[in-house]
């Protein structure tokens, strides 16, 4: 079998150049799945979601997606919100978060010319985000919710 060598290592550099170790670190930086929850829509608020779903995976892919908070500085989640998101040329969707404040689109639903306006909507009150999304990316890529090395806080519904 001393034929079949070359194409296992062939093979073996295929699947090595086809890793990604930095992509790979943040993904074990997640951490593991909170006991009880399943992998799904309402797995993993407040964390940066494009990591597993921006394309590179484990998870599908996603144009955007978030987690917003009820109130300024709470972790309670904000659940039926609407969610408007507006790109450059017009085009609109408004999504629902669910009943842990999550929203996601996936990428073969919503394709954005960038930059993105977004805006939240529910219980009466709304929130338009006062700068622009200006490249593909999850909320928690900048909103994060505690912690003192936010760059600017969750996304929330209310002040307090």
């Amino acid at each position: 079998m001393r034929h079949d060598r070359p194409i296992f290592l062939a093979l073996a550099l295929c699947v090595a150049s086809c890793m990604n170790p930095v992509h790979d670190e943040a993904v074990l930086a997640l951490g593991d799945e909170v006991a009880g929850v399943r992998q799904g829509p309402t797995h993993r608020p407040g964390q940066p979601c494009l990591t597993c779903h921006g394309g590179l995976g484990p998870g599908p892919e996603f144009e955007t997606a978030g987690t917003v908070y009820d109130t300024l500085g709470s972790t309670a989640p904000a659940a039926n919100v609407k969610v408007t998101l507006t790109d450059a040329t017009g085009k609109t969707l408004e999504l629902t978060t669910n009943t842990v404040g999550n929203f996601y689109v996936d990428a073969d639903r919503f394709t954005a010319t960038y930059p993105l306006r977004v805006k939240i909507a529910g219980g009466g009150v709304s929130q338009p985000m006062l700068t622009r999304v200006g490249r593909r990316s999850g909320c928690a890529d900048c909103h994060r919710a505690g912690g003192s090395q936010n760059l600017v806080p969750a996304v929330y519904l209310r002040s307090p």
